[in-house]
């Protein structure tokens, strides 16, 4: 493997990290949602936690594409040595 492909192997996990990371607010975000729903008053804050949870969501599922863009993108740049696509 040489230094590209580990360039790009690295980065590709890194987008993996900072989706695992996501998922992890958007769970905090769901229980924030839920629990200002009960508050009295809350409503209006769930609203702007349902924001924040669309917002993750896009962003992670943005991530997601790049990932495997990315993935995509090294499999052409560096084909295995057998013939196959790594």
């Amino acid at each position: 493997m040489n230094e590209q492909q580990r360039i790009a192997e690295d980065a590709t996990f890194q987008i993996g990290c900072a989706m695992d990371h996501i998922n992890w607010l958007r769970g905090v975000l769901h229980v924030l949602r839920d629990h200002l729903k009960l508050e009295t008053g809350g409503e209006h804050y769930s609203t702007v936690a349902d924001l924040a949870i669309y917002n993750a969501d896009d962003w992670h599922n943005q991530l997601d594409v790049e990932r495997q863009e990315l993935e995509a993108r090294t499999d052409k740049a560096f084909p295995a040595e057998d013939g196959g696509v790594q």
